[in-house]
């Protein structure tokens, strides 16, 4: 696998669409500085993945797209496509040629490509993981790179021995499945909670159902005794009919054979006797007619209180009491929606501060920044000025040793006049000339301080000079007076000249002192700003910490208040149903009621018409009895045949009133089991015989008892309960799976580590060697060492870098200068690529700090590695140059538009100048 070519279009400073076609081997990308070489390299890492726009030296990812210049305007997008030869099918893509495309746009959007089909970055990323490519792979070497490999923190070299271990793809899954099991973590402990509030209520309803259960046994038992007991009640009343019926037809035959009997006795006796008869069977007539109406008004009575009594037993406040029990679930998750709600607002208006609380931090953070620059360049104006005042007194220092000396030699010639002067002022002179010699000598010293920059100490050696004495003195020879003033005295004279300069160089020495106190006030300044600075960011991961916990907190919320609203939801809906039911309950109670109202006007009919029968039974009685006594008077003769055959008269009525009453109650049986419970005497099957009448009668009343002592009953607990036991369990399996899952996912981590740990300590040991003898071929001997900071912790150990060039003690990385800093960043690159060589490999003045003997290294180890891995270099270098396959040079014959060409050796030459 090989880079075949690269073509950008609107990306940084490369305006039109550019193809760069690679060659295998090693090819060189020259030109002066700021053409745009180091965009190409960006190119690559940006299109290979890179998210951060910082690594591409950029602020945002917009800034990447070109900006426009004065001749041209800016572009809306830019793209990069890299075309890779796949013949050896190392990319997982079954194709010879791949085509990676990203583009971007000023409004944010992004868009990516392979062989010209849409898909993610997450995509492109896994394409390269494990192949020694990617945005974080050792296939990009710059001077950023080599910074990061030869950082302090150890933890940063870590990336490039996991590339070359293959398993940045196990720290992709494993930081999937520690998502994953982040996610199932959640999940699980929601599902608890679930879990907990439906067994809480299916307990409840577990206790409601048994009790409903109880109550439907208890009236299932009650049904079958009552059958039972009216089935006795009605055998009973049948063989009392059947013996009142046989009671009845014998008297009445032996009523007929004593009538017979009468009827001889006397013929006058005839028509009373049949008078009487009629009004005898009138009289059972409208008796029997009476007791009728007297059972049809207890069979009102009964119906209207069993009526009463089914109207009490529906269920009414049972359902009621379970739609109260809804309406207060219902109003219970109605609150905790409001609430929920409530808390989603406060949340919603936390991130509102939280977000402008960013703004503001962001802003202040801006100004800070903008401070700390304006401090910085107040500093450097400061220090030129400086420089421009040292300068100066360096000039004003120079001045001053030329007027000094002036002095000098002026007094120097007045000293040599006055030793020719005459005899009488000798004591003069010897006083002039001792003064003058002081003054020569403090002059000398003043001269000597100036020579090595001492101007306070020259300034203080003049001071010492007593002019005035020595003016008094020369007073006395005047004619020698204008030599000497002119020396010392005179304001446009040498001394003059020289008190000017002394002046002026205490002057700038304040204010060089006082700038130097302003520089060190402005770097308070600046660490002020820069501590201020870090409390802001501080602040700013704090706030972004809580505005990232309380979006998620918001996003479960409105997640549970769907669930609430679907909740109401199924509550309203059993709502409705139970108030239809009870509409219908309501319906069968107004029946009722309407029956009893019929029946109850009946009663009043009934009892009016009993009372005017009982008024014409009463009115006809009489009439018989003055019949009868008329038929006793003449019947005394057959008194005891007349007593008899009343006797058993009034034995027949009797009987005859208990057949009807029987018969009713007979009826009164068949209809109670029918209008109950829609069962018929003729079907029913219960075997039950006379002895068991009390111990049924009692367990009945037993079990009235047990009923009432239940209370209200509801329903539907059963139906309820099963619904809950079934969600119940559903939840219990959906635990048991994710508790599985969690389990699945550990091991799959358990599985990862164990592997990224074989592979990276194989991989490590090898590097290791590998270092070690490039390390020594790059310093002509030496040692170096590396390694793990932290062994006992594989996989988040850092990397250790300890070195000792030829002829000196072990010293750390950091100690080391630039060149040889490369050159361990490039020991540890091929060391790397001995290991597993990525199949193309971007060097960005990685050569720029090495010398001539060191660049020759360098370019015999890519010579050798370039047979397996294709090398693009970014250089100014000749001798790297030289040993290229290719150049492209890069320009800007337009300002601020970058253009590739091929280039020949000499022309490569000619650009890096």
């Amino acid at each position: 696998m090989y880079l075949d070519s690269l073509e950008v279009f609107g990306f940084k400073s490369f305006a039109d669409k550019t193809k760069i076609n690679f060659e295998k081997g090693v090819t060189a990308i020259v030109g002066p500085n700021g053409c745009g070489k180091s965009n190409i390299v960006d190119a690559i890492k940006w299109v290979l993945g890179e998210k951060q726009a910082k690594n591409i030296r950029g602020d945002k990812m917009e800034d990447i797209i070109f900006a426009g210049t004065d001749q041209r305007k800016p572009l809306s997008l830019a793209e990069v496509s890299l075309v890779i030869n796949n013949t050896n099918r190392i990319l997982n893509i079954d194709s010879d040629t791949v085509t990676v495309t990203r583009r971007v746009f000023r409004d944010g959007e992004s868009e990516y490509m392979i062989n010209k089909s849409p898909v993610r970055l997450k995509d492109i990323e896994e394409l390269f993981l494990d192949t020694g490519l990617g945005k974080a792979s050792y296939s990009v070497m710059e001077q950023g790179k080599i910074d990061l490999i030869l950082s302090t923190r150890a933890e940063d070299r870590r990336y490039i021995f996991e590339e070359a271990a293959g398993i940045s793809r196990f720290k992709v899954q494993k930081k999937e499945s520690l998502k994953k099991l982040e996610d199932t973590t959640v999940n699980l402990e929601r599902l608890n909670d679930i879990i907990k509030e439906i067994e809480r209520e299916k307990d409840f309803k577990s206790k409601q159902a048994e009790k409903t259960k109880i109550y439907f046994g208890l009236r299932e038992k009650y049904k079958k005794n009552d059958i039972a007991l009216q089935l006795l009640r009605y055998r009973d009343f049948q063989k009392k009919l059947q013996k009142v019926t046989e009671d009845r037809q014998r008297i009445f035959d032996e009523r007929e054979e004593l009538s017979k009997k009468v009827a001889l006795i006397s013929s006058e006796n005839e028509n009373d006797e049949k008078r009487k008869n009629d009004i005898q069977l009138q009289l059972f007539e409208w008796d029997k007619k009476l007791h009728t109406y007297t059972v049809k008004v207890e069979d009102i009575d009964g119906k209207t209180s069993r009526n009463k009594q089914l109207i009490q037993q529906q269920r009414i406040a049972t359902t009621k009491l379970r739609i109260q029990e809804i309406e207060e679930a219902i109003k219970r998750l109605t609150e905790e929606k409001e609430k929920n709600i409530e808390q989603s607002h406060t949340i919603v208006k936390n991130i509102a501060s939280d977000k402008e609380q960013l703004e503001n931090l962001y802003a202040h953070r801006k100004k800070k920044i903008q401070n700390i620059h304006n401090y910085r360049d107040t500093i450097e104006q400061k220090n030129h000025s400086i420089k421009d005042l040292e300068s100066e007194v360096k000039k004003l220092r120079e001045s001053l040793e030329i007027v000094i000396r002036q002095l000098v030699d002026a007094i120097e010639k007045r000293k040599h006049e006055l030793e020719s002067s005459e005899a009488e002022r000798e004591l003069v002179r010897e006083r002039i000339h001792a003064a003058l010699t002081g003054a020569e000598e403090n002059l000398q010293k003043a001269l000597h301080n100036l020579s090595l920059n001492l101007v306070h100490e020259a300034s203080e050696v003049l001071q010492k000079i007593d002019f005035i004495a020595l003016k008094h003195d020369i007073q006395l020879f005047e004619n020698y007076e204008d030599g000497f003033r002119s020396i010392l005295f005179d304001k446009t004279g040498i001394h003059a000249q020289k008190e000017q300069l002394d002046s002026s160089i205490h002057k700038a020495s304040a204010d060089i002192e006082q700038l130097r106190n302003d520089i060190s006030q402005l770097e308070i300044s600046i660490r002020n700003e820069q501590e201020e600075l870090e409390e802001v960011n501080n602040m700013i991961t704090r706030v972004e910490k809580d505005l990232s916990k309380n979006e998620n907190e918001k996003a479960w919320i409105d997640k549970h208040i769907q669930t609430i609203e679907r909740q109401i939801a199924e509550d309203t809906k059993q709502k409705t149903h139970l108030e239809n039911e009870i509409q219908k309950i309501q319906q069968q109670i107004d029946e009722l009621t309407k029956e009893i109202e019929q029946w109850q006007n009946s009663l009043v009919e009934f009892n009016e018409k009993s009372n005017e029968l009982k008024q014409q039974i009463h009115e006809l009685v009489t009439k018989r009895d003055e019949i009868e006594k008329r038929i006793i008077g003449r019947k005394q003769s057959s008194k005891k045949d007349m007593e008899q055959l009343q006797r058993l008269a009034d034995r027949i009525s009797a009987l005859d009133k208990n057949i009807v009453e029987f018969q009713f109650r007979l009826n009164s049986i068949e209809e109670y089991l029918w209008t109950e419970y829609e069962t018929r005497i003729a079907d029913t099957k219960i075997q039950v015989d006379e002895s068991m009448y009390e111990s049924i009668n009692n367990e009945l009343q037993d079990i009235k008892r047990q009923i009432q002592e239940l209370g209200p009953i509801n329903n539907l607990a059963i139906e309820e309960y099963k619904d809950l036991k079934k969600r119940f369990e559903y939840y219990i399996e959906q635990k048991k799976d994710i508790e599985k899952a969690r389990e699945d996912i550990l091991s799959v981590i358990a599985d990862i580590n164990k592997q990224s740990v074989d592979l990276f300590l194989q991989t490590f040991k090898e590097i290791q060697k590998n270092f070690q003898e490039i390390f020594k071929q790059l310093f002509n001997g030496g040692e170096a060492i590396i390694e793990l900071t932290d062994p006992e912790n594989i996989l988040e150990s850092g990397i250790e870098i300890i070195v000792r060039p030829p002829g000196k003690k072990n010293k750390n990385i950091n100690m080391l200068s630039g060149g040889e800093r490369s050159m361990i960043a490039i020991a540890l690159l091929f060391a790397t690529y001995m290991v597993k060589a990525s199949p193309f490999c971007f060097l960005d003045e990685i050569d720029a700090a090495l010398d001539e003997e060191n660049i020759g290294r360098f370019i015999r180890l890519v010579q050798k590695f370039s047979k397996s891995t294709q090398f693009i270099i970014v250089t100014h270098n000749k001798k790297t140059m030289s040993v290229c396959d290719s150049i492209f040079g890069v320009t800007m014959e337009e300002p601020g538009v970058s253009k590739v060409l091929s280039v020949k050796l000499e022309t490569a030459y000619a650009m890096t100048k």
